[in-house]
This record gives structure tokens, C-alpha cells and sequence, in this order.
């Protein structure tokens, strides 16, 4: 009954770099750089420049990402690696639990984010 799940060839939905870039973009939609660039490409009314300079300082920031950690795992343990990774969530996990304290330059962020929301509310679709 099932067999033929299996016997169908395989779909090719591109190499394996770009099917993960892929995920991850639609991962992102609507995260903060993405917002960011919206913004300032209806503001400035230049949306290329805006956008490749997005994709340049994202591309140098993911390159040096990967350089830093392919130097790390080569000049330290791996063992070393699993307890400083397990530490980290751990401090993370522990900072999360900590509540922010409010400034008082942060008291008007009420009426902030409704000068926000006002001023972008226009950019939503529908």
C-alpha cells in the first residue's frame, strides 16, 4: 500500500546551501532588519541601495560568524566547547529571568510606540 511513497524519484529543490539560505530567509520575514529596511526604503525612497547594503553588512557579518567559529573549533577542545555552550544557555537562560529595569527617559515609551505604531500602521498589507 505504501510502496509507492517510495518508489516516486525524489523532487530536486536545489543544492543544499541554498535551501537552507532559503529556510532561513522565510524564517526571518518580519524580523527586525527586515522591518528596518521597509522603513527606510519608504522613507528614502531608494529601496536598492537600502536593501544591498542590508545584504553586504549581512553577508560580512555571517562571514565573519563563520570564520570565528571555524577558528574556534579548531584551537579548542570539543569538550571544552560542550561545557562553555552548555554554561552559555544556562546564563542565558538566567538572564532571561532577570526583569529590565525602567529609566526614566523610558517612561514616555507608551506614548513612543504609539507614535510608532500610527506612523507605520500604513505598511501593513490589507
Amino acid at each position: 500500500m505504501w510502496s509507492f511513497v517510495f518508489t516516486q524519484p525524489r523532487k530536486h529543490y536545489g543544492s543544499t546551501p541554498s535551501l537552507s539560505t532559503g529556510v532561513v530567509a522565510l524564517a526571518n520575514i518580519g524580523d527586525k532588519t527586515q522591518l528596518l529596511a521597509f522603513l527606510l526604503a519608504a522613507r528614502f525612497k531608494k529601496p536598492v541601495p537600502i536593501i544591498l547594503g542590508i545584504l553586504v553588512a549581512t553577508l560580512i557579518n555571517h562571514g565573519l560568524a563563520g570564520a570565528l567559529g571555524a577558528w574556534i573549533t579548531t584551537n579548542v577542545d570539543p569538550s571544552i566547547l560542550r561545557w562553555v555552550l552548555g554554561a552559555s544557555f544556562i546564563g542565558m537562560a538566567i538572564w532571561t529571568l532577570i526583569p529590565d529595569e525602567i529609566e526614566e527617559d523610558e517612561t514616555m515609551g507608551c506614548q513612543a510606540f504609539w507614535r510608532v505604531w500610527c506612523n507605520s500602521y500604513h505598511l501593513l498589507p490589507g
